[in-house]
């Protein structure tokens, strides 16, 4: 095969790679904002991220000499790897793991619009999902979000409610009402 035609094909199947992988982060947003803990599961996926893409660095070195004609692909390594960190640890925290229903307490569930151009004229407002608020052994505010129904309506500040939670590999729990 020729090299130019090679070097082609890789390109393409980069791209292709590049843009699976941000369709996949996109469809994961909503699981982050469900996710307890999330912040800390973000944080140390990308430490781990950047510590494994270093050690790759560190010990291929003899690989990247000299430095400077290898500086785009130490960059490469140094920034994609962080950069799609979340994503990866987000879904193997998912990948295994058992789901149980959890006692929260409850305190609200209030709609929420979205709408990317605004509110057409004449048009009713509805809404786009819900906010569940939630307490946990003290821990305020809790919330979740969710889009295909209100599923606690008649529910009171105050009372117990089970929510169904993923418990993940790396122990970050995930709501998951839809």
């Amino acid at each position: 095969m020729n090299p130019d035609v090679r070097t082609r094909i890789l390109a393409l199947l980069a791209v292709v790679l590049f843009v699976s992988l941000t369709w996949l982060y996109v469809r994961e947003f909503p699981v982050f904002s469900n996710t307890i803990g999330a912040r800390k599961l973000i944080a140390v996926s990308l430490v781990f991220a950047e510590l494994v893409a270093g050690g790759f660095v560190w010990f291929r070195r003899q690989r990247f000499v000299p430095w400077e004609r290898h500086m785009p692909e130490m960059l490469f390594l140094l920034l994609f790897c962080p950069l799609f960190a979340p994503l990866a640890g987000s879904l193997l925290n998912r990948s295994i793991g058992h789901t149980e229903h959890q006692p929260f307490e409850f305190i609200a569930e209030k709609p929420y619009f979205a709408s990317n151009y605004g509110l057409l004229k004449g048009e009713k407002i509805q809404p786009t999902g819900y906010i569940l608020t939630v307490r946990e052994q003290g821990r305020q505010g809790l919330e979740f979000k969710y889009k295909k129904q209100a599923y606690f309506p008649l529910t009171k500040p105050g009372e117990t409610i089970l929510l169904p939670v993923k418990k993940g590999l790396f122990g970050f729990r995930v709501m998951l009402l839809e």
